[in-house]
């Protein structure tokens, strides 16, 4: 059944090009200094397809838990509405799409920062859907804050069909690719853990790797389910939590992290 399910659906178009396409934008006023930063909010939000990005954008904007963010990681998202995202909330940005999705728009990840982004990269996960060849990626953004640099990752692995294993490999090559930096790290975003024994698969993957689950005891972040998770490394977990959310079928999910020259 999967064979001829493969073989009758239509494959999609994929940006096989780690270059690129690439969008930026910078939006961030440079007033802020490191005296004004007691905490880090870092916020992830699957927004779907984007679709709704300015309800979305007014959320982040105008709700306790999420306003001020420093560093947002975006999933479902295409250029026009992450610059869209990153105007109204002044912040600079970096998007890559990994695909052009069913309804012809552009489909990837974002990383959006109150601080200059100095490096970033488009990583092409391992593996692609079975059923239309669909790749997955993650964006890595280099986010120099004025107590020092921050890597941080959007992430959004492929969802339980490609299987556990698999999944679990994109996961992990997020991982692979952080090793060689010596900055702290955050990598977000959905994860797709649905199927049984995702979510301790992936937390366990990470914590061993060095990682604490920034995101624990946060809260279910699309109906009953927790598909996205914040990871750290070398930054500590003040709190977290989820937000309802008008704009998207996931909720946002946000954590306060301490800076390293504060832990």
């Amino acid at each position: 059944m999967l064979a001829l399910s493969t073989t009758s659906c239509k494959l999609a178009e994929n940006y096989t090009d780690p270059e690129g396409p690439r969008y930026s934008g910078s939006y961030a006023s440079d007033e802020s200094d490191a005296a004004n930063l007691p905490e880090l909010k870092v916020v992830t939000f699957n927004i779907k397809f984007g679709e709704q990005h300015a309800k979305a954008a007014e959320e982040i904007a105008t709700r306790a838990e999420l306003s001020d963010v420093d560093i947002l990681l975006l999933q479902e998202m295409d250029a026009p509405s992450t610059d869209a995202i990153a105007r109204r909330l002044e912040l600079d940005y970096v998007y890559y799409p990994g695909s052009v999705h069913t309804n012809g728009r552009d489909f990837g990840p974002a990383v959006l920062a109150r601080w200059p982004i100095v490096d970033d990269k488009k990583h092409i996960l391992p593996h692609k859907n079975p059923t239309d060849g669909r790749i997955r990626i993650a964006v890595a953004a280099t986010v120099r804050t004025p107590v020092g640099d921050i890597r941080a990752y959007s992430v959004h692995t492929e969802v339980p069909w490609l299987g556990p294993r698999a999944r679990l490999e994109q996961a992990q090559a997020v991982l692979d690719d952080a090793r060689s930096s010596k900055d702290p790290v955050i990598a977000g975003g959905d994860f797709n853990t649905s199927d049984p024994g995702a979510l301790d698969q992936t937390v366990n993957l990470y914590t061993s790797a060095g990682y604490s689950w920034a995101s624990r005891g946060a809260g279910d972040t699309a109906g009953a389910l927790t598909l996205d998770h914040l990871f750290t490394r070398k930054l500590e977990t003040l709190d977290a939590g989820t937000t309802p959310s008008d704009a998207s079928d996931h909720r946002p999910e946000w954590a306060l992290l301490a800076y390293p020259a504060q832990r």
